[in-house]
């Protein structure tokens, strides 16, 4: 787990500025999908900490992230998450916190991000929306 990860003072102006930026990068596998670009990038921009780093470049493909996620002895995408953030309670989930939802994808699961609303989710087109009671997992952010 990262202990260090902390909220920046400003951290809702910097998530905000993030999830606009987004919305404007197609999906690509091992850049801007849902670990790499849409979880990744909303922790690094409310802790200023990218705790993607190592698994950038590590993969382009589903079958490449499976394989980068087995052999960094990871069973799931959960897994590795769950290294790296607190888990809690989807209830307890607060606005900019990851949370985790079943997907139809090659890896079974799917990164979301908590908003005001609902979950952030990355498709193939963009953002997309989820509703809330969708997360089985929820992990803290700072």
């Amino acid at each position: 787990m990262t202990p260090s990860l902390t909220r920046l003072p400003d951290w809702r102006a910097r998530f905000a500025a993030e999830m606009d930026r987004q919305r404007r990068d197609p999906f690509a596998w091992g850049s801007q999908d849902c670990a790499l670009g849409l979880a990744a990038g909303a922790v690094e921009a409310i802790t200023g900490q990218d705790v993607a780093a190592r698994w950038r470049g590590r993969y382009r493909s589903p079958s490449g992230a499976r394989r980068a996620l087995h052999k960094a002895g990871f069973t799931s995408l959960a897994d590795l998450v769950a290294s790296l953030l607190p888990e809690i309670a989807p209830a307890f989930a607060n606005v900019g916190d990851i949370g985790l939802i079943e997907a139809d994808g090659p890896l079974r699961q799917a990164l979301c991000v908590v908003d005001a609303s609902g979950l952030i989710v990355l498709t193939e087109a963009g953002h997309g929306r989820r509703p809330r009671h969708d997360m089985i997992r929820a992990f803290k952010v700072g």
